[in-house]
């Protein structure tokens, strides 16, 4: 009897286990992850898009996007088949038949490789190449690498074609008629670009940059500096087994050359990389002023008493002149992988700039009293300017990062990076008065020094399926030492030479939550910054300090309509603080016609930005992004003119300063899309319409002043034979106001085109920028008593051959994915998408 009721015990027991065994196995989750890489590169892919969906119905499950390093984790994952399948801008959609068993609910698939779209034939794969210009919701991308335009240039020429970006004559950087600009190299402040605030752009070849990132409305992560945004550029990076390497040797029209050695060495856990780049430049340039002022001066009358009378000076300038630079830039550094979640980068890199320009100055300055029929003659005069100058900086950087297997998405990343800029630059001038008197000889010499070192700490905790939790550190110290000596052959009243001595210290911390729910994804986050100022004119012993401390909220929301197409809600508060020059208090007399004083009561200008965007993808090959913005920027820092009799001399001059005047307001749309028109023909554009106004108080006037800016760029590159590619870019921009005067409008079509040649091995490549010589730079500058035409014309139409070769395991891989045969689904995940 008791072996009885155990046996029936037993069968029931049984019984109810095979009866649940189901449930149980359902009601089981586990997970599934992965990395995804550029199959060409194997550099990761951010900001995927990676989705599961069911066998039987293709219903959604479970979504994620990858992270910085190009991992995702789908968790929560119930036992079941299913399709996983992953898409990138610019690349092949990736899927793959994944499975969760109750005996291996976790599931690693390793790495994952996605290539750039392509179209298959019987033998060979045609592999296809990113858009120049890709359009995301958060930035804009320009591969410069596949840009046949900038062949042979520098960062400046780069950044001349890109999307909503200016650079003047000088070199200074706009983004949408906003000077207020952060340049980053790498995702970090650099000599190069002056430490983030202004730019030397120049002394970075071309042939160096991958790519360049226009980030518009940042989040918390990054720094709150750059009112108009962020310009990062990025450098190429090569990780490929052994030794591989480019070399490429150029020649441009009217004694232009350069040459660069890339060098990459990788095997097992070291990698070492370096790049040498030479350039040698000569470039012409000529421009025109026409300025005429109005003001009062005191004159004695018939009677013998003293009248004031309306006097008008008439000033005509005519210049030209030619410029020679020459530059080097060295790069060299090291990764290593202590095991392969801990990875140390070690790079310096050295630059040395040194120039030499000639140029002519004629002018004749005419006055004219109220009620006088003609002008008289003040003075007719040629003047011959001499400069030489050099400029040395290095960029030497540490960077630490950590990721945890077990823990996918989880990450910990330390930098450093110190720079020290050391220029100088002597100006020599000899004036030749045509009307009698005497000659004399002035010599400017300027010498400035930048010390800056930045540390930087960041963590990334992941939480759930698609939680993200941020956090971060970063510091910032800045010391400039710009000493200005003037030396003149003729006594002069004054004595316009100064030193002026500037520290700046900037502690930041930041917290960023992120997460998803259903096709919903929100992010917001927010940043301090501690901001300590010491600014000392040594001249005159002025000295002030400033101290205070801002809050930078930013938010973005992101719906995903449908699997291509998704619409972005995001905004975010930034700041520009004034730099170094425009707060020394010192009046510059060097142009005893046009004065110059620092202003150091000059208030940091705040942002708030806000943008709507909507992205949508049409088949493998073309998409179209559409970005509503609108900007305030208050207590904004505007250049202000004004006519004054100067307190030294009493003639009648301008006087030029920085105010915070009011307000700035920009809002408008802007479009990026991208497509294939046939197999060998690819076309992308850009175009923006915005409205700019400007509003607020001078000493002497009130600002308003507003107009609607447009600005377009349209590329297009061809393939009519097999190794020959064909491009033309095409740029507009309309004219944009300023506070007190108007830039007029811009205009420059380049031409570039490229041939393959040794077996793939090396390209020639043929370059001709401005083609149509139509890029000017004219100003017009207009206010109380004063009216200014400024002409400007550099020597822009250039064109340049080059020749490009490259060595190593690279070519072979490549060749191989050329001749790889077509293969059926069931044989590799290459046929999928993945690789």
């Amino acid at each position: 009897m008791v072996k009885f009721i155990s046996a029936y015990r037993s069968a029931v027991l049984l019984a109810l286990l095979v009866g649940l065994f189901p449930l149980l196995v359902q009601a089981q989750t586990g997970a599934i992850r992965g990395t995804l890489l550029d199959a060409a590169t194997n550099q990761p892919l951010p900001f995927a898009n990676v989705v599961l969906l069911r066998t039987q119905d293709s219903s959604f499950v479970a979504g994620a996007q990858t992270s910085d390093n190009g991992v995702f984790s789908l968790v929560n994952v119930a036992v079941g088949s299913y399709s996983l399948r992953a898409t990138a801008l610019g690349y092949r959609t990736g899927r793959k038949p994944v499975a969760v068993t109750a005996t291996a609910p976790d599931l690693q698939l390793g790495i994952l490789r996605l290539r750039a779209t392509a179209t298959q034939l019987k033998d060979v794969v045609v592999q296809g190449e990113r858009a120049v210009v890709q359009g995301n919701l958060d930035k804009k991308v320009v591969n410069v690498a596949k840009d046949l335009t900038a062949v042979g240039g520098t960062a400046s020429d780069v950044l001349q074609n890109v999307p909503s970006v200016t650079v003047d004559q000088n070199g200074s950087v706009s983004l949408r008629g906003s000077s207020a600009v952060t340049i980053f190299i790498d995702g970090k402040p650099s000599g190069a670009a002056g430490g983030g605030r202004a730019t030397s752009l120049d002394q970075i070849p071309a042939s160096q940059i991958e790519s360049v990132e226009v980030i518009t409305n940042p989040s918390a992560r990054y720094d709150a500096e750059g009112a108009a945004g962020i310009i990062n550029i990025v450098l190429k990076k090569n990780r490929k087994d052994g030794l591989n390497g480019v070399a490429t040797a150029g020649i441009g029209s009217k004694d232009k050359y350069n040459g660069s050695l890339n060098l990459n060495y990788h095997k097992g856990k070291a990698n070492v990389f370096s790049t040498y780049d030479f350039r040698q430049d000569r470039r012409t340039g000529y421009g025109s002023l026409d300025q005429t002022t109005r003001g009062q001066v005191t004159r004695t009358g018939s009677n013998g008493l003293p009248q004031s009378t309306e006097q008008l000076l008439t000033l005509r300038q005519n210049r030209h002149g030619v410029n020679y630079n020459t530059s080097h830039a060295l790069r060299v550094g090291v990764d290593y992988s202590f095991t392969p979640e801990q990875t140390l980068t070690f790079s310096v890199q050295p630059r040395y700039n040194e120039g030499h320009s000639w140029e002519n100055i004629y002018s004749r300055q005419t006055r004219q009293l109220y009620g006088q029929v003609s002008p008289d003659s003040v003075g007719t005069n040629n003047r011959y300017n001499s400069t030489h100058s050099q400029n040395r900086s290095a960029d030497i950087t540490l960077d630490y990062r950590r990721t945890w297997a077990e823990h996918k998405g989880r990450e910990l990343t330390a930098s450093a990076i110190y720079t020290p800029l050391r220029g100088q630059s002597t100006l020599d001038s000899h004036l030749f008065y045509l009307d009698g008197g005497a000659t004399p000889q002035q010599q400017q010499s300027f010498r400035n020094q930048l010390n800056q070192g930045s540390g930087q700490v960041d963590y990334v905790q992941p939480f759930g399926e698609k939680g993200r939790f941020e956090t971060g550190a970063k510091s910032v110290w800045r010391r400039y030492d710009n000493d200005y000596r003037f030396t003149s052959s003729v006594p002069l009243r004054f004595d316009p030479s100064n030193r002026f001595l500037y520290q700046e210290y900037i502690q930041a911390a930041y917290a960023t939550y992120g997460n998803a729910s259903g096709h919903l994804s929100y992010q917001a986050g927010l940043r301090a910054e501690q901001t300590n100022t010491h600014g000392e004119q040594l001249s005159t012993g002025q000295q002030f300090r400033r101290s205070y401390l801002n809050i930078f909220p930013s938010a973005v929301l992101a719906y995903e309509m449908s699997e291509d197409q998704q619409v972005r809600l995001s905004y975010s508060k930034r700041v520009q603080r004034p730099d170094q020059g425009e707060l020394n208090p010192f009046t510059d007399r060097s142009d005893p016609l046009n004065l110059n004083t620092g202003n150091p009561y000059l208030l940091p200008e705040y942002i708030h930005a806000v943008e709507l965007g909507h992205q949508k993808f049409f088949g493998k090959n073309s998409s179209f992004t559409t970005t509503a913005f609108y900007n305030l920027e208050t207590q904004t820092i505007k250049g202000y003119r004004e006519v004054i009799a100067d307190p030294l001399t009493g003639n009648q001059v301008t006087s030029n300063t920085r105010l915070n005047l009011g307000d700035e307001t920009n809002y408008g749309l802007e479009l990026v899309g991208a497509t294939s028109l046939a197999s060998f023909w690819k076309l992308n554009g850009t175009a923006s319409a915005f409205r700019r106004i400007i509003k607020g108080s001078g000493p002497s006037s009130d600002i308003n002043n507003s107009n609607f800016v447009y600005t377009s760029r349209l590329n297009t590159t061809i393939t009519p034979v097999k190794k020959l590619d064909l491009q033309v870019s095409v740029n507009y921009r309309s004219p944009v106001v300023t506070a007190q005067g108007r830039r007029q409008t811009s205009f420059n079509t380049d031409f570039a085109a490229k041939y393959t040649v040794l077996h793939d091995r090396g390209s020639l490549s043929l370059r001709v920028s401005d083609m149509f010589n139509t890029l000017r730079f004219n100003f017009d500058a207009y206010g109380p008593g004063l009216d200014a035409v400024s002409r400007n014309k550099r020597e822009s139409r250039i064109a340049f051959l080059s020749f490009s070769y490259q060595f190593g395991q690279q070519n072979a891989d490549n060749a191989n994915q050329r001749r790889r045969p077509q293969q059926g689904p069931s044989e590799t995940n290459s046929a999928n998408g993945f690789e």
